[in-house]
């Protein structure tokens, strides 16, 4: 049987893995890995993971234009996939929503910027979100244009809507809330721990680099909850944080 091929770009539906230590630096090119990187719809044709986001339309394959698309148990639109990666083998994937979310930032690439914020707020990613917040200061003094405050950017997708605060809060990310109303509330400084305090000296932040209008705790996310609210709901770690009236502006 001939080997499948990406219906896109006619390559391999593999990826290879970029070296990220010593070892791997020392393999010659022919001992480089790769790693699976297909995309099988249920039409038979298969793309790499990037490719079919970037030829994605609708629910329609870019190639044979058949359609993908199903309704799930509660009625909504899908797109089942058999994903194969370094993970394994993974079927009834659906698909959409990360294809939806790409075909928007493809449609707004200014969005690409908070989108990025708000993943590493999601990760807990703290070196990730400092420099960006120190690449938009240096951008905006270096162009003298209006760059949107990144600490109140809010995002409308599944998962990381609303505010930075509010995706901390929904995946218990404590360190990232700390840093954020570090950086954007007007929560008095007794009232962070010291140890908090003594790790932003560490990253190079001081209390003169806060930004606190509006209060990050007032912003409200597409039901209108303020990360208050949101942490009222989940409660788990943030029961303490309800208590001491760290999230109330």
């Amino acid at each position: 049987m001939a080997e499948q091929l990406c219906a896109s770009c006619q390559e391999p539906l593999v990826i290879e893995i970029e070296p990220d230590s010593d070892v791997e630096d020392s393999k010659a090119p022919s001992e480089v890995d790769s790693v699976p990187d297909d995309v099988e719809l249920s039409c038979g044709c298969h793309y790499h993971w990037e490719c079919f986001l970037e030829a994605y339309s609708i629910t329609q394959c870019p190639n044979c234009s058949e359609d993908i698309s199903s309704l799930s148990p509660n009625a909504s639109q899908q797109v089942l996939v058999t994903l194969r990666n370094e993970g394994g083998v993974q079927e009834k994937y659906d698909i959409l929503p990360a294809a939806t979310e790409e075909a928007y930032l493809r449609a707004y690439p200014e969005e690409r910027k908070g989108h990025a914020y708000l993943e590493f707020c999601r990760e807990g990613d703290i070196d990730a979100i400092i420099h960006m917040i120190n690449d938009s200061e240096e951008e905006d003094a270096e162009e003298d244009e209006e760059i949107a405050d990144i600490l109140r950017y809010r995002g409308t997708f599944e998962g990381i809507e609303g505010s930075g605060l509010h995706v901390a809060i929904r995946y218990n990310q404590q360190e990232v809330a700390w840093l954020l109303l570090a950086l954007g509330s007007k929560l008095d400084w007794n009232k962070f721990p010291s140890v908090v305090l003594q790790a932003m000296e560490s990253l190079g932040l001081q209390k003169e680099d806060r930004s606190d209008d509006p209060d990050i705790r007032s912003l409200v996310d597409s039901e209108g909850r303020t990360p208050a609210e949101l942490a009222q709901q989940l409660q788990g770690p943030w029961e303490e944080w309800l208590k001491t009236g760290r999230l109330t502006p």
